[in-house]
């Protein structure tokens, strides 16, 4: 083949055609895999991007050698015009040839910097994809694998662009064995790169019809792990491509030109590759005996038997003896002959795949549902425990209420209304939290799919029926666990609305899972969810936030309040005993004396009512003497300190009276005294109150009358001697 410019011209046609092509294939799986929400496809999708850069480094290598051809043809044409075989490109050189320049610039660095970012991209979408798939595996983060339910519109494009992109490849391997058009073999590897990812997604999703959906999570992991490798030979022929020799003129192979995916756009080259292994390991040419030629002209029909086979086997459905089945046509559930369409253990026919297809449920599996909040790991804290409680992402704990505890004081009427003491609502005065109370309560279910019995309707069809499968975006439950949560959540609401802050947390605490059990299941029931309630348990019952420790201080000033409570009882009957003396008759004598105080106030009701002197008042005295005579009697006969008391107060009273009646005695026999000499009898009872009260001081007896004296006082002996005072004498006084 002549290589000229038109040669060139139609490579930089078919590497356009191939980058056309390759954004075909990354921008259709785009648009449907975020169109359906498939995971797989939008995978598939980032591979077929990076590859794009391939097809513009050939491009525009391609259409640099057709402007060198053609320089090269103005060269020649000048050439032959020249004078004696010389002409100015002979001078020149490369300074006139200025298309050959920029195509060794190209192979120089545009290239090895186009390959450098092929694998730059590819490794980073890879790193960014392992990390996306590590994050679908880890229960605390809300990002999941999501596949369609379109598996068949799915398995025809990825089969229909495998058969497009692998016959390209055959086509530019084909072209590529010429040396003018050779870098065509590095889009050959791009192209069969594609139809291999295709074509792995179209295995997996094909898996899905037989409900085996690990294979194409394998894939999904297999996506970037090939880019990685693939991203790997390149770094290895870029270093490569810097220490191989080459011919002068020869022009190096692309770093992104890949020899793997060039080989596997060969795939007759393993045929031959296979016979000279094999003939190589016998030591003869056994690829030409009539055995392997039989295999190889009879592998086709081998290939024909096992479809047969696979599509036969198809026909055919095992129910183990924990599982139910369905048999489905076009999504519609077909009844077996005796009207049941629900199969039981044991094996059923249907038509060969894709007409009909068979689903297949686990009904002895338990199921476990959180609904309020799931932890990340096993809680390790104690009842209520200081720790916060941390929680997968995305979930929250909702608080219930309940009604107040018992120890608010105030009764509560029949709709939890707050009552005063004269029945009263206080609820708009006291505000919602006199009334009600918030409790953090973790619920998780445990159920199964109800199996169906003799004479019970099909669990497994209203189970289907309940909800899908179907995941919202950034949400970790399909619609039907959503559905059963809403169903659950509102049994619990209503069942600890009607339940007090005491029950909760400690009087009913034990039996909660279980009434709660039966309030859910019967719920569950009414609202034909298809499930068999298993348990509920209730792994965290706590005071809402971290009001635990007020808590712990209550139940301190409780205890305290009971240890002073017990402690003033104790006094009290010390006290009681003390006083009374029996301890049996305590309680009538403060009954006793609680009636002699009703008396005294009725007594006194009396007076300020009808007046002192009235009947009525009277009356009441008559009865108050009574009542304390009653007391008294009581408090003597039980000997105690009361009774004591009241007999120290009447022997006083008595001594009291004798010490009077002996000076009134005393008084009546110095009456004779008094009136044989009063004068007498006044001055010696004097002289008996002078040495009674003055004993301490001197006393003057003065005969004379008081008319006739005239009595001079000097203070000279109260003075200090040396002082101003030791002369002074006190002016002359009359003596009264």
């Amino acid at each position: 083949m002549r290589v000229d410019h038109l040669a060139y011209q139609r490579a930089t046609n078919v590497a356009a055609f191939g980058f056309c092509l390759q954004l075909v294939v990354a921008l259709t799986f785009l648009v449907y895999g975020l169109a359906v929400g498939d995971s797989p496809s939008m995978m598939a999708s980032i591979w077929a991007f990076p590859p794009l850069l391939v097809w513009i480094g050939l491009i525009i290598v391609f259409n640099q050698h057709k402007l060198e051809r053609l320089e090269a043809l103005e060269e020649d044409e000048l050439a032959a015009g020249g004078i004696a075989g010389e002409s100015i490109f002979d001078r020149a050189g490369d300074e006139v040839r200025v298309a050959a320049r920029r195509l060794r610039l190209l192979y120089r660095w545009a290239l090895p910097i186009t390959s450098v970012l092929y694998v730059a991209s590819m490794g980073v979408l890879a790193w960014q994809m392992l990390d996306w798939l590590g994050r679908t595996t880890d229960d605390a983060t809300d990002v999941q694998f999501i596949k369609t339910d379109g598996k068949g519109w799915l398995v025809a494009l990825c089969l229909s662009f495998t058969a497009v992109t692998f016959i390209f490849s055959r086509y530019l391997n084909g072209m590529a064995e010429l040396k003018a058009w050779q870098n065509l073999r590095a889009g050959a590897g791009v192209m069969v790169g594609n139809a291999l990812v295709l074509l792995a997604v179209a295995v997996g999703v094909i898996f899905r019809f037989f409900h085996v959906e690990d294979v194409l999570e394998v894939v999904a992991w297999s996506i970037p792990i090939f880019m990685l490798v693939a991203a790997a030979e390149v770094v290895l022929n870029i270093i490569l491509n810097i220490y191989r020799p080459r011919v002068a003129g020869d022009y190096p192979r692309p770093g992104f030109d890949s020899r793997a995916l060039s080989l596997l756009a060969q795939p007759d080259s393993f045929v031959r590759s296979m016979n000279d292994a094999v003939n190589y390991q016998f030591g003869f040419d056994i690829s030409s005996s009539w055995g392997y030629q039989l295999v190889l002209r009879s592998g086709g029909w081998l290939l024909v038997l096992g479809a047969l086979a696979l599509v036969s086997l198809s026909t055919m459905v095992v129910v183990d003896g924990r599982e139910e089945g369905l048999r489905l046509r076009h999504g519609e559930i077909i009844a077996a002959s005796d009207g049941q369409q629900v199969h039981d253990s044991g094996l059923f026919w249907k038509l060969p795949w894709p007409l009909e297809s068979a689903s297949l449920y686990d009904v002895t599996v338990e199921r476990d549902l959180p609904l309020n909040g799931q932890e990340k790991e096993p809680p390790t804290r104690s009842l209520w425990g200081k720790d916060e409680i941390k929680l997968v992402a995305g979930d929250v704990m909702e608080p219930f209420i309940v009604g107040r505890s018992s120890m608010a004081g105030d009764e509560v009427n029949s709709v939890g209304l707050a009552l005063d003491e004269a029945g009263v609502d206080t609820e708009a005065d006291a505000g919602f939290g006199s009334i009600h109370a918030l409790v953090d309560i973790q619920i998780g279910l445990s159920y199964r799919i109800r199996a169906a019995g003799e004479g019970e309707e099909e669990g497994l069809l209203q189970y289907l029926s309940f909800g899908s499968e179907q995941r919202i975006r950034g949400s970790r439950l399909t619609e039907r666990e959503r559905a059963l949560k809403a169903v659950a959540v509102s049994e619990a609401t209503k069942f600890f609305g009607g339940l007090g802050l005491d029950d909760v947390l400690s009087a009913e605490r034990a039996q909660l899972s279980g009434q709660l059990l039966e309030r859910i299941r019967k719920a569950f029931d009414e609202h034909d969810t298809g499930v068999e309630l298993l348990a509920v348990t209730l792994p965290s019952v706590s005071p809402v936030a971290n009001l635990a420790s007020s808590f712990e201080d209550l139940d301190i000033a409780m205890q305290q309040s009971d240890t002073e409570i017990a402690e003033a009882q104790r006094r009290r009957v010390i006290v009681l005993t003390q006083a009374v003396g029996n301890p049996g008759m305590v309680d009538e004598v403060l009954a006793a004396i609680d009636a002699v105080n009703a008396a005294e106030d009725a007594y006194d009701t009396a007076v300020d009512t009808h007046g002192e002197d009235s009947k009525e008042a009277k009356d009441a005295a008559e009865v108050r003497e009574q009542k304390t005579l009653d007391a008294a009697t009581l408090v003597r006969r039980g000997g105690g300190g009361a009774a004591q008391l009241i007999a120290r107060a009447e022997r006083d009273r008595w001594v009291d009276l004798m010490e009077q009646r002996t000076q009134a005695s005393r008084i009546r026999g110095q009456m004779s005294a008094y009136r044989a000499a009063p004068e007498l009898y006044r001055q010696w009872w004097i002289m008996q109150a002078y040495n009674r009260n003055f004993s301490n001081l001197r006393k003057y007896i003065v005969g004379i009358s008081p008319e006739r004296m005239k009595v001079n006082v000097s203070l000279s002996e109260y003075a200090s001697p040396g002082t101003i005072y030791s002369d002074t004498l006190l002016t002359d006084e009359d003596s009264p």
